[in-house]
């Protein structure tokens, strides 16, 4: 196989470093035959020591005529610097952007997003000050992130609005970051039929993973609603549960079904639950990744579709009301949703008004 070869300066020391065109799973077993060769990850290629006899054995084991010389790149002599060693040289920046989000009270999740998007952006550009880069250097870090390491549409927007937050609130420079998004796309959720949702609730033999799963399909919660849901919030009287604090930090209430009462009260006398309505092993809120893990067990128990999560109870829940003739507007209020437009995205998978259509051929006598 052909190789290309490059000076490269490694703690230190000036190596050879070697890269194959193409793949050859035996090309690391021939690489461990050469005395002194290691492997590098950070400039992804081998290196030998920078000796006559070194590269003699390499023109031995993989023949003179297959080996290029390159010129050296600066990338290839400036060994890159560790992560760690990233973070603690623009500290300084990562505390200016974690203190600025948490001023502006941006929840646990969202600071660790925009915290770890801009770690990566220093990584990217280690011997640049973040504070110095322009658009252009802002655009090729995302489009890297699309073409090498594959973003998805929503991840990419993550990224954009960590760069906005640090460059727009942090160092206060003008607006201009919109042209960074990608193309907003319209999907359509995924829904379970009502029958779907008896066979994963029936799935379920224990009293507390059925009681979790029952309440977010019966209110339309979202799992972290759930999870931090607690015991005071919960009116049985008035068959109604309050969502402290959801998505936007939005207060609102939802219903609860006249069956899950029923379970509840069972689940309540059972469990002794203390503050959180659902507690985890050490008395704090039930973890979400417990929740998805019950939900994946019943989900294959029942035979339903296999790409679902737990949002598509939430999903289902819209849907279904609205099949069952409730006002947009009261589905709008349940959900937490600001504008009409968010829930009339479920107008288009009701099953009811997919039967009232029908196609021009049945007009047609054939």
């Amino acid at each position: 196989m052909k190789l290309s070869i490059f000076p490269l300066e490694f703690e230190s020391q000036r190596r050879i470093g070697i890269k194959p065109h193409g793949f050859d799973k035996a090309f690391p077993l021939t690489m461990k035959k050469i005395p002194g060769s290691r492997w590098t990850p950070d400039h992804r290629c081998w290196h030998i020591p920078y000796t006559k006899e070194a590269y003699k054995v390499l023109k031995q084991q993989f023949g003179p005529s297959q080996i290029s010389v390159l010129e050296a790149k600066p990338q290839d002599l400036v060994p890159k610097r560790k992560k760690a060693q990233v973070e603690l040289l623009y500290q300084a920046e990562l505390i200016r952007l974690e203190e600025k989000l948490r001023l502006q009270r941006y929840s646990y999740r969202t600071v660790k997003t925009y915290t770890s998007f801009f770690k990566q952006l220093l990584c990217f550009y280690p011997d640049t000050h973040p504070e110095t880069l322009d658009k252009k250097a802002l655009m090729k870090f995302l489009l890297d992130g699309v073409k090498v390491k594959r973003w998805s549409d929503s991840t990419q927007n993550q990224a954009v609005n960590s760069v906005k937050f640090y460059y727009e609130k942090v160092l206060g420079q003008e607006r201009t970051f919109y042209e960074l998004r990608p193309k907003k796309s319209f999907k359509l959720p995924e829904v379970f039929s009502e029958n779907e949702v008896i066979a994963i609730l029936k799935s379920i033999p224990n009293l507390k993973h059925k009681t979790i799963l029952m309440l977010i399909y019966s209110a339309g919660l979202r799992i972290g609603e759930s999870v931090n849901m607690r015991k005071v919030d919960i009116d049985l009287e008035r068959k109604t549960v309050f969502v402290k604090a959801g998505k936007g930090k939005k207060d609102r209430y939802s219903i609860v079904s006249d069956k899950l009462v029923e379970t509840l009260k069972g689940y309540l006398t059972e469990y002794r639950p203390q503050y959180w309505l659902f507690e985890g092993p050490d008395g704090g809120p039930y973890s979400t990744s417990s929740i998805r893990k019950i939900f994946r067990r019943a989900v294959a128990k029942a035979g339903a579709n296999p790409y679902t999560t737990v949002h598509t109870l939430r999903h289902s829940f819209a849907t279904h009301l609205l099949e069952r003739g409730m006002d947009l507007r009261y589905i709008q209020v349940l959900l937490g949703h600001n504008s009409s437009e968010t829930t009339e995205i479920y107008t288009h998978i009701t099953r009811k008004a997919k039967e009232k259509l029908c196609s021009p051929l049945d007009f047609l006598e054939i």
